[in-house]
């Protein structure tokens, strides 16, 4: 009778949305066969129909005053699961219409419950333009005007392709499927999954067999022996965990000279900057209603212009370039011999180009495989991207990956490695100019500066560009033009290769800045930063700026940025940061600031990863629910990930780059090359178990995310 009782409630709830039960249930004579799509979908259906049918022609005093014959009681209970499966499907709901509900959910549990009772089934969201047989407005597989989602549990057998065509010949209602996004799809294992497979199941076991014989080693030898491994030993403990962990999560009072504030602005900007890429996902809410006036509140511009944390970012990695520079203070004829430059940029390469490029394989053989209702309810976002890396993941290799149009970028966000690396090419350019003349290197960044301004205005003009991505204005190629183009974004990096100068410079003198004067300076840099995160609150509105306004914000916003940040750094290293100072510049930061790269590099995938083991899609209540419940957990978990990836393919790398660098100059070393050599690379054991590698040679060679211990290096003179 149980069964009774759930049928009886299903019909009630067909007939409140005004459909009568028989005609759910039964299928039309039109639809009695199912055409367009493989045999065994039409037959499963076929199947699915009949069963609907069956339940339909038992009596209703069967199923409301529960008189059933044995025959009935047979037929409701073997054909059961077909009701259960329409009872998956997602309704329009019964409250909250005035919410604009354009996702209907339905019962993912009941879907995978019911699953293999007739035929394997398959919960997923069908893609509904209001109309029978209205025009598809689609693109490349996607919808480009408004649609409805709707949750249907269907059969198994039917692909993606078939499903839209099953449900215009099922279903009654007033809507055209154009589209599906399936919970689980079969994923071709390719030649290139069986090769990385087997790549990352040889890692696994070299860092596995190092990490147990380095602590087998350690533990084994006496207090006051010193280890010596051969060389072919050393390689292998780079890659030992037990190493490794240690260097990374050490937490230690740095020496003076160190900026120490940077680790903390590193985590922070981490956490921005996932916060942002969590509520890009509210791009297809479920309630129209429920995000529109997601613009016009006040405060929600924090994560409006998160844009801001990769300013930061920037900034950051200026600073650290020129700071690195000038602390080693090389003679004249390093800064003329190639050798300098050549390390400079080999050094660059081989730092940020390993953990990025396994991690882009890793995406591309993996990422297909990332699947759930939370993720198909977001039309299955990943794939597209892993699509586009197969074919571009070349131009990742390169760093000239953001230098195309948008769409055919590989893994969006290394966008900022792209144009991280572009600036960090023409570094020199400055660093040489302020080494030789102060004067002459303030004019060239200031040139530059100048005509990263005039660019912008020029490309606002003609484009009619808006200030932000939410304001009035034309964003079709916002990112192509603007967002991802060094020739635009380098401006906060110049400002922070003039800030690492001074700092370089200047820092260590111990100069006393009255109190007032402090907080007057603090004062203003709070207010130049309100006034960057808050001054599009009209504008967002839809409030209409000319060109000129729109084009000024976006060129002197992001320079009020940079100098308000600038402060909050100098201040903290002068000693003029106070309670600040203690709180940013605390070690407990420094862990978060060595793994801030591979979390940066992984962040993405962990974001989607989290989102598809829910079972329904996101629903946005408020931004702190978004922010408490999304981005912090994203970025926790991040951080673990990034912990085992930068074991695995980071700090190796740097050590095994690091040996071969000093081979190569200890193997051929003349007048000149070993004092740059000794000035770039100190001499340490491999095999060090406190740090001194990391410290040394590792931490700020990571633009823009590395800490502050490389500046170890300004202790050794040329």
């Amino acid at each position: 009778m149980r069964y009774c009782l759930v049928i009886l409630l299903v019909l009630v709830v067909s007939e409140v949305q005004g459909h009568g039960w028989k005609e759910i249930f039964t299928p039309s004579r039109s639809q009695s066969s199912i055409t367009g799509v493989n045999a065994q979908c039409a037959k499963d259906t076929q199947t699915w129909q009949n069963s609907l049918k069956l339940v339909a022609e038992v009596s209703v005093e069967c199923l409301i005053e529960k008189k059933c014959t044995p025959a009935e009681e047979k037929t409701i209970e073997e054909n059961f699961y077909a009701v259960e499966q329409y009872d998956a499907w997602g309704k329009l709901p019964l409250t909250g219409l005035f919410q604009i509900p354009i996702l209907w959910e339905g019962s993912y549990q009941e879907c995978e419950r019911i699953s293999g009772q007739k035929y394997e089934t398959n919960y997923c969201y069908m893609i509904l333009f209001p109309g029978k047989n209205a025009t598809c407005q689609m693109s490349n597989g996607e919808p480009t005007s408004i649609f409805i989602r709707r949750a249907v549990c269907m059969p198994n057998s039917c692909s993606q392709d078939d499903l839209a065509t099953v449900y215009n010949q099922v279903s009654t209602e007033p809507f055209t499927a154009c589209g599906a996004f399936c919970s689980s799809y079969p994923v071709k294992k390719t030649p290139a999954f069986w090769g990385f497979t087997s790549f990352m199941a040889v890692m696994v076991v070299i860092v596995l067999s190092a990490t147990l014989a380095d602590y087998l080693k350690d533990t084994l030898k006496k207090e006051d022996e010193i280890r010596k491994d051969n060389k072919a030993l050393q390689i292998l403990m780079t890659f030992s965990m037990w190493t490794n962990a240690e260097v990374l999560l050490s937490v230690k009072e740095q020496k003076p000279g160190f900026i120490k504030c940077l680790d903390c602005i590193r985590f922070l900007s981490m956490l921005w900057v996932v916060t942002g890429h969590t509520f890009t996902y509210l791009m297809v809410p479920d309630q129209i209603f429920a995000v529109l006036p997601f613009t016009g509140k006040f405060w929600n511009h924090f994560i409006m212009n998160a844009f801001f944390s990769v300013d930061t970012f920037f900034l950051l990695s200026g600073i650290v370039v020129a700071y690195l520079f000038f602390k080693t203070r090389l003679k004249v004829a390093q800064i003329k011999s190639p050798v300098t430059w050549i390390l400079f940029y080999v050094h660059r390469y081989l730092r940020l180009t390993p953990p990025l490029m396994f991690f882009i394989g890793f995406f591309v053989v993996y990422g297909y495989y990332i699947q759930g209702p939370g993720v198909a309810a977001q039309l299955n976002q990943l794939n597209p991207q892993v699509d586009v890396c197969v074919e571009n993941w070349w131009k990742n290799m390169l760093y000239i990956n953001n230098l195309g149009s948008d769409v055919n970028q590989c893994y969006g966000i290394t966008w900022y490695l792209g144009v991280d690396t572009q600036l960090y090419v023409i570094a020199p350019i400055f660093l040489i100019g302020l080494y030789f003349s102060f004067a002459a290197g303030t004019a060239l960044l200031m040139a530059a500066i100048m005509g990263s301004v005039i660019t912008v205005y020029i490309l606002y003009s003609v484009n009619n560009l808006p200030a932000d991505f939410f304001g009035v204005g034309d964003n079709t190629y916002f990112y192509d033009i603007i967002y991802d183009k060094p020739w635009v974004r380098g401006t906060p990096y110049f400002i922070g290769l003039f800030v690492g100068y001074l700092l370089a410079t200047y820092g260590k003198r111990k100069v006393r800045l009255n109190w007032a004067l402090s907080v007057v300076g603090w004062l203003i840099a709070f207010g130049l930063a309100v006034m960057c995160l808050f001054s599009t609150y009209d504008y967002d509105k839809r409030v209409y700026w000319s060109v000129f306004i729109r084009a000024s914000y976006y060129n002197f916003s992001r320079i009020a940025w940079s100098v308000a940040v600038s402060w909050v750094i100098v201040a903290n290293h002068m000693g003029w940061g106070g309670p600040v100072d203690a709180f940013m510049s605390h070690p407990i930061w420094q862990p978060f600031g060595r793994l801030s790269y591979c979390a940066y590099i992984v962040h993405f995938v962990v974001l989607y990863l989290y989102l598809s083991i829910g079972d329904v899609s996101i629903h946005f209540y408020s931004s702190f629910q978004i922010f408490m419940y999304y981005a912090v957990p994203t970025t926790l978990l991040s951080y673990i990930f990034a912990f085992f990836w930068s074991c695995f393919f980071e700090i190796p790398f740097l050590k095994l780059e690091k040996m071969l660098i000093e081979a190569i100059i200890g193997a051929g070393k003349r007048p000149g090359t070993e004092k740059i050599a000794d000035s770039a690379i100190p001499k340490s054991s491999g095999t060090s178990k406190s740090g001194e590698l990391w410290d040394a040679d590792v931490e700020n060679k990571k633009e823009p995310w590395s800490t502050n211990s490389e500046q170890e290096t300004t202790t050794q003179r040329v």
